[in-house]
């Protein structure tokens, strides 16, 4: 799902997926072999420190588009279209119900823009809207509308990066759907996504695909960054070093320092895990697993340790799952997966849109 849509007749020659996250940009370029998916090249920047992440990237341009290119440049990269990713916090999601029309031919969007003008936080005349009707029974009464909304100074403020940086913006989306495309697939299994980036982590319940609900939290990798630079006497960026030598480490057991810090995440999770049990939009409220992403989210011990504090099974997404890489590379691009996770689900967009 998308707020700008390619048309299906262009042809697929390789894609941009590019990820302007609050600690830098990642990117990853894919193209199509043989009827399937390839890793063609990846690259990210360097991270941005704690005391100036943010929308630094978002409202500086020029910079952004430097940055962009200086890593299309560093690691070769050939494809001149690029879908992006919008940041879910900056995003409105919402789903309304309308009563099922009369008739195929009936126009809709009258409807959901009468129901969206009372929900979204700005005027409808500020933001770009995007609808899909989720339900295609007719002998219900009432039909599920997923809808989706970016304001217009947002969206133009991308549309300059890419000009700027003179690569072809194809399409704009949603951090989560991204996510969904590289982690869940065609899965229709209720399945939690926990994306823990290094300010903020997103979290969503996905049901035979769609986002029923989504949520965030100003928490995320540098608060266990911080938390373990004070438990062990260390300024941040030793810290933030030790942190990833941690996740590419083999030890077992979750450091208890990080405990304390992983708290406001696990209450989130377990307050959207009750939210979704009293919604009535669905049959079963059964959570059937969480799948955990994002460069957060390799602290070792983990997932068995929120397994063990929700009672539901966590597992560590693949984003490689979908597309063909090289055997030899795997083990540096399994350390490096979560990071790119969004970026990779982007890439894949176009290539077939029922993902």
């Amino acid at each position: 799902m998308g707020l700008f849509r390619r048309t299906k007749e262009e042809r697929f020659d390789g894609m941009l997926g590019v990820d302007i996250g609050t600690s830098g940009i990642k990117i990853v370029e894919i193209t199509p072999d043989k009827g399937r998916l390839q890793l063609s090249r990846y690259g990210y920047s360097e991270p941005i420190s704690a005391t100036k992440a943010g929308s630094v990237l978002i409202d500086d341009a020029p910079q952004a588009a430097r940055t962009l290119r200086k890593i299309m440049t560093a690691a070769d990269m050939r494809a001149t279209k690029a879908v992006a990713s919008l940041p879910s916090a900056k995003v409105f999601h919402a789903m309304i119900t309308l009563p099922v029309p009369k008739t195929t031919k009936e126009d809709l969007r009258p409807l959901i823009e009468a129901q969206a003008r009372k929900l979204l936080p700005l005027p409808l005349e500020d933001m770009i809207l995007d609808s899909k009707i989720l339900d295609k029974d007719v002998s219900v009464k009432y039909i599920r509308v997923l809808l989706t909304g970016a304001p217009k100074v947002l969206v133009a403020k991308y549309v300059e990066i890419f000009r700027l940086a003179k690569l072809e913006l194809v399409s704009l989306e949603t951090e989560i759907f991204a996510v969904i495309r590289a982690l869940v697939g065609r899965d229709k299994s209720r399945i939690m996504l926990v994306d823990m980036g290094a300010e903020r982590t997103n979290i969503a319940v996905v049901d035979k695909g769609v986002p029923y609900i989504t949520r965030g939290i100003k928490s995320g990798g540098n608060l266990v960054t911080q938390a373990l630079a004070t438990s062990l006497g260390v300024a941040f960026e030793e810290a933030e070093a030790m942190k990833r030598d941690l996740a590419s480490s083999t030890s077992v057991g979750f450091p208890a320092p990080l405990e304390e810090a992983i708290k406001p995440i696990l209450h989130e999770i377990k307050y959207t895990l009750q939210l979704y049990a009293d919604q009535d939009f669905h049959d079963n409220s059964t959570i059937e697993k969480i799948i955990i992403t994002g460069g957060s989210s390799q602290v070792p011990g983990l997932a068995a340790y929120v397994t063990a504090a929700l009672n539901v099974n966590v597992y560590h997404g693949d984003p490689w799952a979908r597309i063909t890489t090289v055997t030899e590379a795997r083990p540096i691009l399994d350390e490096v997966g979560p990071r790119l996770a969004v970026a990779i689900g982007l890439a894949m967009r176009g290539q077939d849109e029922s993902l």
